[in-house]
């Protein structure tokens, strides 16, 4: 992580469009990790196998959107070679699978590119994908559209939603692992409106009855918005639901409790769970400690009450500082105990009196929409130890971070620049959003050129 005070002065020339950069809560918590270190005395359930397209229908789109990227209309720079392509209006880009989407530089990056073979307009009915990881999109075949797409394989996204599903193919996503016995997924157009998706959704999940202390519930796992390994990584999705109850909802809706790396509460005790590669096992243990203590206190600010809510990350786990399973919810608090170890927030409330905020782990860097990741390894900035509680006051230093436009940009005269940015604290390794009272905070700015004539001015909204 870069912690050079990031200048707030850029050089524009023509017309500058002012907003914050919006922040969206995906699936993929960002959390780099491997399996985790099953005790012995853990309990074992069996899961048995179904097809993604059974998953409950309370959380089936998010096993449908196993991996999401935006379509480019330029040709990737770091491929070798493309096929000869009909269309005037080719799509390309990449998927990453195999790690987390904090790990750029882990996993595997597969590179496709889709036509129309009967010319421009004509829809897009071949998809090259490049499986062997070698640059080279002409030695691997071809995808052909599904025929007979069950209708549960679709999202329900309306009429003016177009979908083409493609052959289903095998993707290596582990190292070492035989490239013919990869992961079974199906690649997919989605069109919505002018913007088109690429998706990657595997083929199977797993589910089947288990116990966390007394309870009982019904666990779905599987590749929920990312595919970051096999059935025992982390960042696996698992959903859990009232057993023999209604599936109209998971139970554990926090931000990250619908992983597999979620610790999760019943009464006073925390519980751990892991699996195995194939999914077929789920074990769950309590966690015994040791804890320590997390504080929020007002630092040298004057206010007479402080109280915080929401997730925290580990580099394998995830836990939520209020909610528990069947209902055992804490209310905000100043303090929480927890078990030791270092963490980052992931999704944070904090209020100090009528001031309240907003703060998010922070995924952009200096010029780059969501590049903090290139930047180096995450850091874990809360240390929550035995025997000292760790307080956090946020006495940090912040810093505007302006992941658009990047660094010596330049636009034509009389065009658009879209300014992003964003408030971080780099010590934490956090941003803030939706800092205010009754009304959000929205800063006004003033952006001028080097000879000090203003450009454009306004409100930028926060968050």
């Amino acid at each position: 992580m870069c912690h050079e005070r990031i200048d707030i002065d850029r050089r524009v020339d023509g017309r500058a469009a002012l907003w914050v950069l919006p922040i969206l809560l995906s699936c993929a918590i960002g959390i780099a990790g491997a399996a985790t270190v099953v005790p012995e005395d853990a309990a074992a359930f069996d899961l048995k196998e179904i097809s993604t397209f059974d998953v409950p229908d309370a959380e089936k789109s998010s096993f449908l959107f196993g991996v999401l990227v935006a379509c480019e209309t330029e040709p990737d720079a770091k491929a070798v070679r493309y096929p000869a392509l009909q269309s005037d209006k080719p799509l390309y880009g990449s998927f990453h699978v195999g790690a987390s989407d904090m790990e750029l530089d882990a996993g595997y990056h597969y590179r496709f590119a889709m036509d129309e073979s009967a010319g421009a307009g004509r829809g897009y009915d071949r998809m090259y994908i490049d499986m062997n990881c070698n640059g080279d999109l002409t030695d691997d075949g071809v995808c052909s559209p599904m025929k007979d797409v069950p209708a549960k394989a679709l999202f329900e996204f309306g009429s003016d939603a177009t979908q083409v599903c493609f052959e289903t193919i095998r993707l290596q996503i582990v190292p070492g692992e035989d490239p013919s016995q990869g992961l079974e997924v199906m690649p997919r157009l989605l069109v919505l409106g002018d913007r088109r998706y690429a998706v990657l959704t595997t083929m199977k999940a797993r589910t089947g009855e288990i116990r966390i202390g007394e309870n009982k519930f019904t666990a779905v796992l599987g590749h929920s918005g990312a595919i970051p390994g096999r059935f025992d990584h982390p960042e696996t999705g698992l959903f859990l639901f009232a057993a023999n109850g209604p599936s109209d909802r998971s139970l554990a809706s926090w931000y990250g409790g619908d992983r597999l790396m979620a610790m999760h509460r019943v009464g006073d005790t925390y519980y751990r769970l892991a699996a195995t590669p194939s999914g077929d096992k789920l074990f769950v243990w309590p966690c015994r400690g040791p804890f320590g203590t997390l504080e929020l206190k007002a630092g040298q600010r004057k206010v007479q009450n402080v109280s915080f809510s929401g997730t925290l990350g580990s580099k394998d786990m995830a836990i939520s500082l209020t909610d528990g399973l069947g209902g055992q919810d804490l209310p905000p608090s100043k303090s929480f105990r927890l078990p030791v170890g270092d963490y980052t927030p992931l999704l944070m409330s904090v209020s100090y009196d009528a001031l309240s905020c907003l703060i998010l782990r922070n995924r952009h860097a200096d010029g780059l929409v969501g590049g903090r990741a290139r930047q180096g390894p995450a850091i874990y900035a809360v240390q929550i130890r035995e025997d000292k509680p760790f307080v956090l006051d946020f006495s940090g230093q912040p810093q505007v971070v302006f992941a658009s436009p990047a660094r010596g940009h330049r636009v034509k005269p009389g065009s658009d620049l879209e300014v992003k940015a964003v408030l971080t604290d780099p010590s934490l390794d956090v941003m803030f959003r939706r800092i205010g009272r009754d009304d959000s905070f929205n800063p006004r700015v003033v952006i001028k050129r080097s000879n000090g004539e203003i450009v454009a001015e306004g409100v930028m909204p926060f968050g």
